[in-house]
């Protein structure tokens, strides 16, 4: 039986929140053998009450990545609906996936809800918390610091840690409760409780950042937790497992959350019915500050190795984005480009990573025009380029189709795979997209999104670079060539000749200059119109430029005139060149079925580089032979065959 895929879409990958969801979901994946990709930015939502405002050009570049979604090979769908920063991607999401018949759940986002939704409920959780202390433990003295009076997530956890005092007929005095500002005054509540006299078994935080706080003057003022004062937090952040004594404190159900989302999908493809929404409580998380966890012996210093393990790991970020950025600027190539991006995948633990840039912004061509310039940005491209792996045998500039996401096949290995894909780009412009297989979901944090935005930064430097190097050869192409011929005009001659004419005068060699000229061009335009007069101008120059060696500079110096700059040529070689020109001519003109034929005259001159100092000179010599040749030929052509 085929395996089954799900993607997962999400924004801000932080392991507070969307690391843990996504974990549970990776969990219940690998359990059921379920492929699971997740099509993650990085850029996270402002926070409430700030001026910060994402640029429209962020939030399209980042949203790109939910495009790169094949549909054709997904079985379910599920979105953290409450990160995604454009909500517009989730109803887009959704209304893809129904074309299909593709379920869908939203987790933890009731202001949009779908056809199945996940809800974090949190209306529970502070009554764990506070129903432990006094259940588990028998207290009686428990106070409470809160963010902002007024504020409501405050105001619903105070109201929980009241109604329990009350069903354990334990009064409610409002000296116990107390204010932190979330986390600027939580110490001096501390002191305040402290300085009382009537000091608190246990000192209940609304949030993590408090009890951390609080904890902090706690022991600074002697106090041991928690054998002196229980205090305990709410969020589940990462730091209550880090800090010492590790921190009881309540979470919202975000890996379980995961888990009830597969849950849901796998209900589905068995044809079962759901509900619509599903709630998921909020869990104790025991830990040591409450007493129930033993404090382990040099906790102290397992705490600061790891503080002192995540600075060593900054400083040596720090180093290598410095180094990035230095390189960046001797980068000549796009391979050169991504080169070091093994130290990355290194440093993150990735099993896998892939840079896959869109094939038509990294095909270089010279005849690229102003519309390709431009499309060459918009959106995915139908397939994609790689340019880094690491963990792969896969070659750097494998091209493959942008459906297959990855340039070798990972869906259908031994046993399921998690891959994330984030994006590169450049202002609103999608270049193209990270493809990696982490070890775990611990939240890569801001170091990866760091390392990920000054990837994209420089590799939409280096593209738009490339592309206005092009631009500018055009536009001096331009200025130097001839619109109809794209022979180069008396400004190409001027610039490219004299190079031709100095190079010759180091190497003490001669130069040679042949000119030509169009028999018969005022009867053909005046006969056939000037369609066909500009046709034998074209052939023309097309004789000439295809006879002539590479090297050579080749100039339409008029209407039906040309010239021609060449290194030292022997007689015998010239002449070649010129009944090579007009053999072209001949072929031409039987095969045309044109009423008029087409040929030219053509003169040459050739001297000391060293004794000239400028190509018109020769030029006036070969435009002399030139005319001699033109002579002869109607001299022929009165004598009659």
């Amino acid at each position: 039986m085929k395996r089954k895929n799900i993607a997962v879409c999400v924004t801000g990958y932080n392991w507070n929140y969307e690391s843990r969801v996504v974990s549970g979901i990776w969990e219940s994946c690998a359990e059921l053998d379920i492929n699971l990709l997740i099509f993650a930015t990085l850029i996270r939502r402002p926070e409430l009450n700030t001026d910060r405002v994402l640029p429209e050009s962020v939030i399209r570049g980042e949203s790109e990545i939910f495009n790169l979604i094949n549909y054709g090979s997904i079985d379910g769908i599920i979105i953290l609906g409450d990160s995604i920063i454009e909500e517009k991607v989730i109803y887009d999401v959704s209304a893809k996936a129904a074309q299909r018949n593709i379920p869908v759940v939203n987790v933890n986002d009731p202001t949009h809800m779908l056809y199945r939704n996940v809800i974090l409920s949190d209306k529970k959780a502070m009554e764990f918390v506070v129903r432990h202390l006094v259940e588990e433990h028998g207290l009686t003295k428990i106070n409470f610091i809160g963010g902002f009076p007024g504020n409501l997530q405050t105001e619903e956890r105070l109201e929980a840690y009241k109604k329990v005092l009350r069903e354990h007929d334990i009064p409610i005095e409002e000296s116990r409760i107390a204010y932190g500002e979330f986390w600027k005054k939580a110490a001096e509540c501390a002191e305040q409780f402290i300085s009382s006299g009537d000091i608190p078994q246990a000192i209940v935080c609304a949030s993590d950042t408090m009890a951390i706080f609080c904890m902090d003057y706690l022991q600074e003022k002697g106090y041991s937790i928690p054998e002196d004062i229980i205090v305990t937090g709410f969020d589940g952040l990462k730091d209550c497992e880090t800090y010492s004594p590790t921190i009881t404190s309540v979470r919202r159900g975000f890996k379980s959350a995961g888990q009830r989302a597969v849950e849901i999908i796998r209900d589905i493809w068995d044809g079962k019915e759901t509900d619509v929404i599903s709630e998921v409580d909020s869990e104790l998380v025991i830990m040591q500050s409450c007493g129930c966890v033993p404090k382990e012996k040099n906790r102290k210093f397992d705490y600061l190795s790891e503080k002192y393990g995540e600075e060593s790991a900054s400083l040596e970020f720090r180093t290598y984005i410095h180094s990035m950025n230095t390189d960046f600027a001797a980068v000549k190539t796009s391979v050169e480009l991504f080169a070091n991006a093994k130290r990355s995948a290194e440093f993150f633990h990735l099993r896998r990573l892939f840079i896959c840039i869109c094939s038509n912004i990294e095909r270089e061509t010279a005849e690229l025009d102003k519309e390709e310039i431009i499309s060459s940005f918009r959106g995915i491209s139908d397939s994609m380029v790689t340019m880094f792996s690491y963990g792969s045998s896969v070659p750097v500039g494998k091209q493959f189709p942008a459906a297959e996401l990855v340039p070798e096949d990972i869906l259908n290995g031994e046993k399921a795979v998690v891959f994330a894909f984030s994006p590169l780009y450049f202002k609103e412009k999608f270049l193209g997209y990270l493809a990696y297989e982490p070890t775990g979901f611990k939240g890569y944090g801001e170091h990866f999104t760091t390392w990920l935005m000054m990837l994209s930064n420089n590799t939409g430097s280096f593209y738009m670079n490339k592309k206005l190097e092009l631009v500018v050869e055009q536009l001096e192409n331009l200025y130097v060539r001839d619109p109809l011929t794209g022979l180069y005009n008396r400004r190409g001659m001027a610039k490219y000749g004299k190079e031709l004419l100095d190079n010759a005068k180091e190497a003490d060699s001669c130069i040679t200059v042949v000119c030509s000229d169009i028999d018969n061009l005022k009867p053909i335009n005046d006969l056939y119109g000037h369609e066909a007069g500009d046709n034998a101008i074209l052939q023309t120059a097309k004789a000439i430029a295809n006879s002539m060696p590479d090297s050579a500079v080749c100039v339409r110096t008029g209407g039906d005139e040309f010239c021609s700059v060449l290194r030292s040529c022997s007689d015998d070689e010239i002449q070649a060149i010129i009944e090579q020109i007009d053999r072209t001519l001949s072929d031409y003109n039987s095969s045309s079925g044109l009423q008029y034929t087409i040929g030219c005259s053509c003169g040459y001159y050739r001297m000391k580089a060293v004794e000239t100092e400028s190509i018109e000179k020769i030029a006036a010599f070969a435009d002399e032979e030139m005319y001699k040749v033109k002579v002869r030929k109607k001299a022929m052509r009165k004598m009659g065959p």
